[in-house]
């Protein structure tokens, strides 16, 4: 298998940190007095729900990282979180509270292991996955403004990233492949992530001459809140432990994937609700490009009108309109890593299959419709224009 962080995180056992232990923590390094502190079920980390004395609602949200996680990473995340407070506190991003000390970083010693641990804000609400279909269109177009304000923000923060460091990039599909199609026992499994990776291929060297930037990376239903009493707009943004570099367009077509609908709701127009984020998203982007970049930048692009993936010189990321016909390509990638990645998690972090949004067979049930569209079908119904870039990888993969 390919020596990837993200695996360790996964497959490498670590001792769990006890509720009294992350109560002490809690009261040594935020002043946090006679609390009670429940556990919430992860996939690679520590992680508990903190309630003051008497609140029946949690306050904070203590994490433990996986003690694979550099600091440099965990520290990069609470740097976002700070960043986004600062310069668009209007976006409704979980907070982080920093320590006593006003480290936004601590350091947890467990035995012999360090561990990082960062303190967030709970947010309240409903969470728009638990929402009964369809999405309505104000709370789609709010997903698409929100989503393009991330990644403007985001991008103002540089990062060397480590390939294989979050696995939920879809760059990364075609070695996860190799590595986890053994593990699937069903062969129409095998078959349809084995057809993703082979379009995938079709796009590959046009995704990776893209510009990459900091961005959310698992912008989906199960990451995003609302109030009960306005359901129309987003008053929570959650998770922010999957951000990696990678072109924004990936990080849009990850969004996408998960507003694909049931085919009871929209059996003629599935893609119906991803068609409204992705205008909203682009009426925002258009519009912050009509004001011009803050930085004068280029966007980092060299002679050819691409940058190094691991740059960032200030701009957006250099987005451009002719990005729009990969989105395909991206979401089908996206259906693939969905099928793959939680059968690695429940196998080896004794994750149960209920901890995702959906089941195994809703999860196929999603590429096999993003498959059987089909590319022209799916840009068709996500209103944009097929230029020769996907025309020419539809061709190949007839």
């Amino acid at each position: 298998m390919h020596d990837f962080v993200g695996y360790e995180m996964l497959r490498v056992p670590h001792d769990a940190v006890s509720t009294a232990e992350a109560s002490e923590f809690a009261e040594n390094w935020y002043g946090l007095h006679d609390v009670a502190t429940r556990r919430i079920a992860t996939e690679r980390d520590d992680t508990f729900a903190i309630s003051l004395h008497g609140e029946a609602e949690p306050r904070c949200i203590l994490k433990f990282e996986h003690p694979a996680e550099s600091q440099d990473s965990v520290l990069l995340r609470a740097q976002a979180l700070t960043l986004l407070q600062e310069t668009q506190p209007d976006i409704p991003a979980t907070r982080l509270i920093p320590a006593r000390g006003r480290e936004l970083v601590t350091r947890f010693n467990q035995n012999d292991t360090v561990r990082w641990a960062t303190l967030t804000t709970f947010l309240h609400g409903n969470m728009v996955s638990t929402l009964p279909g369809p999405l309505s269109e104000p709370l789609l177009d709010d997903i698409g403004v929100r989503l393009a304000q991330l990644q403007r923000v985001l991008a103002q923060l540089q990062y060397h990233d480590v390939p294989g460091r979050v696995l939920w990039d879809v760059r990364l599909l075609p070695q996860l492949a190799e590595d986890l199609l053994p593990m699937l026992e069903d062969d129409e499994s095998r078959s349809r992530v084995t057809q993703a990776v082979d379009d995938y291929m079709a796009v590959e060297p046009e995704i990776e001459r893209l510009p990459a930037t900091l961005c959310h990376g698992d912008f989906h239903p199960g990451n995003m809140m609302v109030d009960p009493d306005a359901p129309q707009r987003l008053s929570g943004i959650l998770d922010f432990g999957d951000m990696h570099m990678m072109p924004p367009i990936c990080d849009l077509g990850t969004c996408l994937f998960y507003l694909i609908e049931a085919a009871s709701y929209y059996p003629d127009d599935p893609l119906e609700s991803c068609r409204s984020a992705l205008e909203s998203y682009m009426q925002e982007v258009d519009s912050r490009a009509s004001h011009g970049s803050d930085s004068g930048s280029d966007g980092g692009y060299d002679d050819d009108g691409y940058s190094d993936g691991n740059r960032n010189d200030g701009n957006n990321s250099g987005f451009d309109v002719q990005q729009l016909d990969l989105l395909p390509a991206i979401m089908e990638a996206r259906g693939a890593l969905v099928v793959l990645l939680p059968l690695m998690a429940e196998r080896f972090s004794g994750v149960e299959a209920g901890h995702y949004l959906v089941d195994p067979q809703r999860r196929l049930d999603k590429l096999r419709l993003v498959q059987n569209l089909g590319w022209p079908a799916m840009t068709e119904q996500l209103g944009i224009t097929q230029n020769a870039i996907t025309q020419h990888a539809s061709k190949e993969l007839l």
